[in-house]
């Protein structure tokens, strides 16, 4: 059986965030994913760049002792792919495997607010065909965006905002499982055709998930 650790949309509330990281120290986990904005461009400490920020906020992940793969949110500069290289945490653009599964990585969304790190939904498409090439058996997607048309997508109007490109390529392709984050006020677990799809809520609030693979996937909801 596989455990995952999941910690979403943290906005630089490194003090909030820590607390999490505190609790689950010595926790019985295999592996940590980040599915972005560990930085907020409305909230950067006096003194401190956003990079800074995401290289604090890596490394107080990585103390947990465990593989980490990470994404960057539509608030992070595009030099945050730098630190996550630096730590080797990277799963933008990106297949890894971890034990028998293969993961895909896509950060960024598109948004009203003209963040930094907002990939069109046509960029979106191009990179996960190319990673298509690389899938060789079962695997976990990651992505900042949910896909479009489910539970984790609605925001508090009722519309769906998530990625037509991204429901798309798990339809067609069925990975086990889709992490993702960004609709803060959406986090749960959905369904989209076979493959379970999963956003456990805004780190800063103290949520974070827990999945488990194995016969079947397991994904919980946690709050300090």
């Amino acid at each position: 059986m596989l455990k995952i650790l999941v910690i979403a949309d943290i906005h630089g509330e490194f003090e909030k965030f820590s607390k999490i990281i505190d609790k689950l120290s010595g926790r019985d986990f295999d592996l940590v994913i980040c599915p972005g904005d560990f930085t907020d461009i409305f909230n950067i400490p006096e003194g401190y760049s956003q990079m800074d920020i995401a290289e604090l906020i890596v490394q107080k992940l990585l103390s947990l002792g465990k593989p980490l793969f990470c994404i960057p949110g539509n608030h992070e500069p595009y030099e945050i792919i730098e630190v996550f290289d630096e730590y080797n945490v990277n799963l933008h653009e990106r297949t890894r495997k971890f034990n028998d599964l293969e993961f895909v990585g896509f950060g960024g969304a598109a948004t009203p607010f003209n963040t930094k790190f907002e990939p069109t939904d046509e960029e979106i498409k191009q990179a996960l065909e190319r990673k298509t090439k690389e899938i060789k058996g079962r695997f976990i997607l990651v992505t900042h965006n949910p896909p479009l048309g489910t539970n984790l997508d609605k925001v508090e109007t009722g519309e769906h905002v998530g990625s037509k490109a991204i429901r798309e390529f798990i339809e067609q392709r069925k990975p086990l499982l889709a992490i993702s984050a960004h609709i803060h006020e959406a986090g749960g677990t959905d369904k989209l055709g076979s493959t379970t799809i999963f956003y456990p809520g805004v780190a800063y609030e103290g949520y974070y998930g827990l999945v488990e693979i194995g016969d079947e996937i397991k994904c919980e909801i946690k709050k300090i």
